[in-house]
């Protein structure tokens, strides 16, 4: 168990439940354990308690100590691993993408987080961004959408490189060849730049849109920086669309994936339902849909009164 902000340890913290090291205020509640990885201790007499619900909290939260009979509360509560679980206790890890400078590399962490995205999506969103990486979501997004450009984009340019190349006699059908491979390759590095600022501006919208919506309906404990982070981060599952020849036609699936990815890390940052999740992450497909098929019979019924004249 870390802190969110500067990563100290959070084991055996007595009386109010703040960082030693930066001040930073904490609840137990707020992360996952290994279930009866940990135990929970009585702030008046020490007595243990073990979490056995699915994220390794005590059920209830509060309760009288069996020992000294004082009203208790899990937050209240000093937290120490058992032995030989002090290092794997808690259930949540170091966030791949903003720890990507310490220990990871900027490639391996966009593949971790793209992996968690897919699998365990509630992880990337368990800890706040810390000071210096408040817009790390951001930066993620646009490598995501910069990587399955560049490997399906250089893939394609490759062939073409490559069939040209045979294709020409050598020397001078060679070189125009290249040359000719070289301007298209600038082509899509220009489509390509115009995309990935369309996505980052459509995402700013989507994410305004969905996050009014939630204070509309819900009552989201988190800011609109973690619906973001939640938007951003559920991105990763179409890095599989940078698979070659498949690509498009996982596009379909990862569309629906990266919805169920994003609908699951908003249920986790801002507490909220996952009804009331479902109906903000799908209100935009949902208008764009009506306006669409509106459109459609608007166009029908004016084509029906223009053959009627």
């Amino acid at each position: 168990m870390k802190c969110k902000i500067c990563g100290y340890h959070l084991w055996n913290i007595q009386g109010h439940h703040n960082c030693p090291e930066c001040g930073n205020p904490f609840k137990v509640s707020d992360y996952d354990f290994k279930p009866n990885a940990v135990a929970f201790c009585c702030p008046h007499c020490d007595q243990d308690y073990y979490g056995t619900d699915e994220h390794g909290l005590l059920q209830p939260r509060a309760f009288n100590c069996v020992k000294c009979q004082q009203p208790i509360e899990m937050d209240q509560m000093v937290v120490r691993p058992l032995a030989g679980y002090e290092d794997s206790a808690s259930a949540t890890t170091e966030h791949p993408w903003e720890r990507r400078g310490e220990n990871k590399g900027t490639l391996r962490a966009w593949v971790l987080t793209a992996k968690a995205a897919m699998v365990t999506p509630s992880e990337l969103v368990q800890f706040p961004p810390s000071q210096d990486r408040v817009s790390g979501h951001w930066s993620f997004l646009a490598f995501n959408l910069m990587m399955i450009l560049f490997v399906s984009y250089g893939i394609t340019i490759g062939l073409f490189l490559i069939m040209a190349m045979v294709g020409s006699a050598g020397g001078a059908g060679a070189g125009n060849a290249a040359t000719g491979v070289g301007f298209m390759a600038g082509i899509f590095v220009a489509q390509g730049a115009m995309m990935v600022l369309a996505m980052l501006f459509g995402m700013l919208i989507y994410g305004a849109i969905v996050h009014l919506f939630l204070r509309l309906v819900a009552k989201p404990e988190g800011t609109l920086t973690d619906t973001y982070r939640c938007m951003c981060y559920s991105q990763g599952v179409n890095a599989l669309t940078a698979i070659p020849v498949c690509g498009m036609v996982l596009g379909y699936v990862t569309g629906i994936w990266a919805l169920v990815s994003f609908i699951l890390m908003l249920c986790k940052a801002q507490k909220v339902s996952g009804f009331q999740a479902t109906m903000a992450a799908f209100i935009l497909p949902f208008v764009m849909m009506t306006l669409f098929v509106g459109s459609i019979m608007a166009g029908v019924m004016m084509t029906m009164d223009t053959s009627n004249w």
